[in-house]
């Protein structure tokens, strides 16, 4: 499968994930089960209900836990939608629009990442064991917002 679509699958898996504990995810249940669905009604209900499983057990675990129950739900998500892009290749513009729409619902906090990405809404941390390398490359301001600009004092 072509490296783009591969990464769309990965991540239409983590937003749809990401989605799943926030007020998007009405949208993107509907958005998902329909595009997977493709027109019929009993695989449509079958992807909601799956989508409303992942759900569930992502709702029922919390900490530690939680990060590996997300992580498992992203990888089955990107596996399900490289299927389906492999099987209609058509649908990879439906697929980024609702990507894309979705992502703009998800609060500011929401931390995504895809291809070779690593994405965290805390400290991350890279070191070498064994005598093995490790590196690291940060694209752009990964420093804490700035003081606000000068105004009207409050």
């Amino acid at each position: 499968m072509v490296a783009e679509l591969v990464q769309l699958a990965q991540l239409a898996g983590q937003t749809v994930v990401a989605a799943a504990s926030t007020d998007a995810w009405g949208r993107a249940k509907e958005g998902f089960a329909r595009l997977l669905g493709r027109g019929d009604l009993a695989r449509t209900r079958g992807a909601a209900d799956r989508l409303e499983g992942m759900r569930g057990q992502l709702a029922g675990v919390s900490g530690a836990e939680l990060e590996g129950a997300r992580a498992e739900q992203v990888v089955r998500w990107q596996a399900r939608l490289e299927d389906l892009l492999e099987e209609y290749p058509g649908l990879v513009a439906e697929l980024r629009v609702l990507v894309n729409e979705i992502r703009a619902e998800l609060p500011a906090g929401t931390v995504t990442a895809s291809g070779h990405g690593v994405a965290a809404g805390r400290d991350v941390r890279i070191e070498a064991s064994g005598g093995g390398t490790a590196a690291g490359v940060i694209h752009g301001n990964v420093g804490p917002p700035g003081p606000t600009g000068p105004g009207p004092v409050s």
